[in-house]
């Protein structure tokens, strides 16, 4: 065999196995993106749903610095906003009747995207201030809908979806 027809092979091979692996991780993604939408819609049960988004979390400021931030699905229903996160496995529900402020600050725990956030202050179970944020499409729709729903008004229709 020629030096060249052992460089062809090895380059068309690795090829197939970058497109094999990155093919088997799409999935994988796809997969734990339906489990986290199963999952909001236990979480929702039977509430009126007004935008569900995937977003970029930033973390929760009570956590600290060390907590995983990544992607997930974001709900905007009746009672709150629910966020379950791909990997780790998380989840979080901010009452709409906890909701103190919301905020598009650029950073958040020290880590920024270079874009606005979607920041909401909260009160937490035990009475403490709080806060999350998370990268997510309409930002200002997300801030308008939400303080709509706390002042027990309908929210404007939910933003097109970016293809």
């Amino acid at each position: 065999m020629s030096t060249g027809l052992i460089i062809f092979l090895a380059v068309v091979l690795g090829a197939a196995v970058l497109v094999l692996n990155a093919t088997l991780i799409l999935r994988w993604l796809r997969r734990l993106r339906r489990e986290a939408i199963a999952g909001l819609r236990e979480d929702v049960g039977s509430q009126r749903v007004y935008q569900v988004d995937d977003c970029n979390f930033f973390g929760v400021e009570s956590a600290g610095y060390g907590q995983a931030r990544g992607n997930g699905v974001m709900a905007l229903a009746q009672r709150g906003i629910y966020f379950r996160m791909l990997i780790p496995r998380k989840h979080l529900f901010i009452p709409l009747a906890s909701v103190r402020e919301i905020s598009h600050p650029r950073w958040f725990k020290g880590r920024s995207k270079a874009r606005e956030l979607l920041r909401v202050d909260f009160t937490g179970q035990a009475g403490e201030r709080d806060a999350a944020a998370w990268l997510v499409p309409h930002r200002e729709w997300w801030k308008e809908a939400i303080l709509s729903l706390r002042e027990g008004r309908e929210p404007s229709p939910s933003p097109p979806r970016r293809r």
